[in-house]
């Protein structure tokens, strides 16, 4: 179970770690069990972004010309991008962008470009591929009449425009311009299943590859699915996305050309454009009802890298803006070794029918987030989590123990001081980030801490560790024979716990507390499944006789 925040301070204070009275901002605990290194964050309405030390104290400071819209992230060559905030009267949403910013380690504007027309506009997110191109979140405003042309019911809409969601991938150019050199529309993807005489037409069930224009999740209004995240794996070159209204994710093909993301074949899964895996509310493709829904207006789908505790799973910040419960959880998307992702059978829906971890904390105040929030899975195997609303970060282990916690002074009007009470909504963060001091981007730079952000500082209570000691190298962990037909043994250095076995519909087998590094699969067909060990560390495997 997570820690009580009130009894973790109510445990420091009686310890004598903290002198005085408990922070209310800043770094709120700092433990050796958290991974020190530096955390990248910007409050949603101010224009500066910081890196800080597990401490609170800043590292270095970015001023762009404009709030964000909504995310930054910290680059391999140290320089900073981050979406700002365009205004843009026909196309206003929430997390509108409309531009990017790049800023090199000392604060010089290198690029900027902008992404907002008339009836388009980038917003809430970005990621950065190999190749330095950005892949982009947009909307395109289409008219009510262009909808029902498509199969909308006009009887759904409260608004006279409908969105459709788009991703743009922008090769920079010179220092303020850009070049779209590949894209994917959700208008190209459509079921409907209200007219035959339209476009798009068929049984909504049988097509989990393409979206229902006219299903009504938490929004009828032009912003009807309302994409929050994306996430790229240069390993699957796939690409993740998120969207809150519909409170599902989707998994599609990056492999394609501009073509062939425009239809339903070709690329490397050979499915074009359509939807190649979708997860977190079934009732969208006909496959269940409310009480199937797991998201509730999800934030920060992220793939976790190959190189991490549980990588190739995704992990996601499940804000619960229904439940009033916000948790973050992993999960194994079900598939074969090469990423594709089976179908499910008729009348079923895509799995796992559970996450592989899930962290939740009723009891901490400030931990329910309705909207904004991310979460990141550290090299040590923890969890950096980010409740956005509440400008409030917290490390956690694989256990769901606080080791680091921070709450953001900063604000759209200024810098709050210590001791002040903070009110929900004022200094909230989109995401949050963490950098380990072996971070690429840090080499060469002067990573010197200078004072807080937080006005009458007092940070007297926080003691920094040895970061570089704490950077653990990836476990050895090997699965063999693979693939295997009687028995499967694992090579590992780390102590084995706990075992699962799902199958590639993400059904979870077995579930074992092992004492040696044999697993019997004789019980178990030929076919893919994915082993998870310890609930952080999975492996894919195949049984063949």
């Amino acid at each position: 179970m997570a820690i009580r925040y009130l009894i973790l301070l109510s445990f420091l204070l009686g310890s004598g770690f903290l002198q005085a009275q408990a922070p209310t901002i800043g770094t709120l605990y700092n433990s050796p069990q958290s991974l020190e290194g530096y955390t990248l964050f910007g409050s949603s309405n101010n224009t500066q972004t910081y890196l800080i030390n597990n401490c609170g104290q800043v590292i270095n400071r970015w001023v762009g010309s404009a709030p964000p819209g909504l995310s930054a992230y910290l680059l391999q060559d140290g320089s900073l991008i981050r979406t700002m905030r365009i205004l843009n009267n026909n196309m206003s949403m929430g997390g509108l962008a409309g531009g990017l910013e790049r800023f090199d380690w000392g604060g010089t504007l290198l690029w900027s470009y902008r992404c907002s027309g008339r009836d388009s506009t980038s917003h809430h997110d970005l990621d950065v591929l190999p190749n330095g191109n950005i892949l982009l979140l947009a909307a395109y405003s289409k008219s009510i009449s262009e909808a029902v042309a498509q199969g909308r019911d006009s009887n759904i809409n409260n608004d006279t425009i409908l969105f459709s969601e788009s991703i743009l991938e922008i090769e920079p150019i010179g220092t303020d311009s850009g070049r779209v050199v590949w894209r994917w529309n959700l208008w190209d993807h459509l079921i409907q299943d209200q007219d035959s005489s339209k476009p798009n037409y068929g049984i909504v069930s049988e097509h989990p590859e393409r979206m229902n224009i006219n299903y009504i999740g938490s929004s009828v209004s032009k912003d009807w699915m309302h994409s929050n995240s994306i996430s790229y794996n240069p390993t699957l070159d796939q690409i993740a996305i998120g969207f809150r209204n519909t409170n599902e994710l989707w998994i599609i093909d990056h492999s394609t050309t501009p073509a062939e993301a425009a239809s339903s074949s070709g690329g490397r899964y050979r499915r074009g454009g359509e939807i190649l895996y979708r997860w977190g509310n079934p009732a969208t493709y006909n496959q269940g009802t409310s009480a199937d829904q797991h998201f509730f207006g999800q934030h920060g789908v992220r793939w976790i890298p190959d190189s991490l505790p549980s990588g190739g799973q995704l992990i996601v910040f499940n804000n619960g803006h229904v439940t009033g419960i916000s948790s973050v959880e992993t999960f194994m998307p079900p598939s074969d070794s090469a990423g594709f992702y089976t179908r499910p059978a008729a009348g079923n829906a895509f799995g796992p029918t559970a996450p592989t971890w899930l962290y939740s904390n009723s009891s901490d105040p400030i931990f329910y987030a309705n909207r904004l929030s991310s979460a990141q899975r550290l090299s040590n195997g923890n969890t950096l989590i980010c409740s956005g609303v509440n400008g409030y970060f917290v490390e956690v282990d694989s256990l769901g123990n606080a080791v680091w916690a921070y709450r953001s002074p900063v604000t759209g009007t200024g810098l709050l001081a210590q001791g002040v009470a903070v009110n929900a909504g004022v200094n909230s963060v989109f995401n949050a980030l963490r950098y380990g001091p072996d971070y690429i981007g840090f080499l060469g730079r002067s990573l010197i801490p200078m004072n807080p952000i937080e006005l009458n500082y007092d940070i007297s209570h926080c003691q920094l560790y040895n970061s570089m000691a704490k950077i653990e190298d990836k476990p050895v962990l090997k699965v063999f024979p693979n693939p295997a037909s009687q028995e499967l043994f694992i090579e590992t250095d780390i102590t084995l716990n706990r075992v699962e076995i799902y199958d590639i519909l993400g059904k979870r087998l077995k579930t074992m507390a092992i004492l040696d590094d044999k697993i019997l699969v004789s019980d178990l067909p030929t076919g893919f499944y994915t082993l998870i060990i310890n609930s952080l560390f999975s492996q894919r495997f195949s049984i063949a006789r």
